[in-house]
């Protein structure tokens, strides 16, 4: 209880209850807060649960496998490069370098 009297600060036992009184408004202030954003997490995780998710696939491999080493494969990822072709460009200092050699 002697932890409670503050006396590292020089107050008197009389001013010790509202340096508590003001602890607590903080700290229920904060448990308030830390309550409310993990509500507000739960509550929008809740809602996007209703959207379907992506295949569970490891971070390493990638997109390794959505795509098949078949003709039928090869059609796809040219036909996809063509629909999003925003997604497959080739930035400009790339695509002006001529340091490679060149099949004849």
């Amino acid at each position: 209880m002697s932890l409670l009297s503050l006396p590292w600060l020089g107050l008197r036992p009389v001013a010790t209850s509202p340096w508590l009184l003001l602890l607590l408004v903080v700290g229920s202030w904060l448990l308030a807060r830390i309550l409310a954003w993990t509500y507000a997490f739960y509550n929008n995780c809740r809602r996007l649960q209703c959207f379907p998710q992506p295949p569970k696939r490891n971070w390493f491999w990638g997109h390794l496998g959505l795509i098949t080493p078949t003709e039928e494969g090869l059609k796809n990822s040219t036909q996809m490069s063509a629909t999003y072709s925003q997604g497959f460009t080739v930035p400009e200092a790339l695509a002006g370098r001529r340091d490679t050699a060149e099949w004849r």
